[in-house]
């Protein structure tokens, strides 16, 4: 269940994904196979804070997309977001990617921001990856770990994904997922709820 007393979070440090050193176009295959072998599935539990004055504020995520386009979350002020961590070569990640675009489709016309941060992977990879399960929300582009470090304090260890997180309006964090989401409906409610006023 979900828990919602701030002082959990220091038991979960969420998501300091740590650089790969072997990265790059030369050898993604291999690339993938080690990425595989590395990661380790979150625990599946889901935080979340319900009381706005319980919740604590998002970093700013800047980066560029998969096409290279620039991407800031203070550009996206006042929306709620939706943020993923994944990878092409992360079987929960393939097994999740559905409900995410279910998700997102419900939220299309309600301003709600849905937005990938890709982990360690190959621009050709992801991008085949998003093309296969209809993945329309940009994502940006972290094969050095650096957008996800912003979460260090956050509760992710290193190579722990999937990991979601749900902020609100006003970019405080309103939940957060550690491993893979198997289905649409409770991430809906997540963000109807964020969507609500504070």
């Amino acid at each position: 269940m979900a828990l919602r007393r701030r002082t959990m979070l220091a038991a979960v440090p969420l998501l300091a994904l740590a650089a790969c050193s072997e990265t790059g176009g030369e050898n993604a295959n291999r690339v993938n196979e080690i990425n595989r072998d590395r990661f380790v599935s979150g625990d599946g539990s889901n935080y979340r804070w319900e009381e706005p004055d319980e919740r604590f504020a998002a970093p700013r995520l800047t980066g560029d997309d998969l096409d290279g386009e620039p991407i800031d979350t203070d550009d996206w002020a006042g929306s709620v977001l939706v943020v993923n961590f994944w990878g092409s070569w992360c079987p929960p990640c393939v097994a999740e990617a559905p409900y995410l675009v279910e998700a997102a489709a419900e939220f299309k016309d309600e301003g709600v921001r849905f937005l990938g941060v890709n982990i360690r992977d190959t621009a050709d990879a992801a991008k085949a990856f998003e093309r296969r399960w209809g993945v329309e929300y940009p994502s940006l582009s972290d094969e050095a770990g650096r957008v996800a470090d912003q979460f260090v304090d956050y509760g992710l260890s290193p190579n722990d994904i999937p990991a979601t997180i749900v902020i609100d309006a006003e970019h405080r964090v309103f939940s957060i997922w550690r491993g893979e989401i198997d289905d649409a409906e409770t991430l809906i409610a997540d963000v109807r709820k964020a969507l609500e006023p504070s």
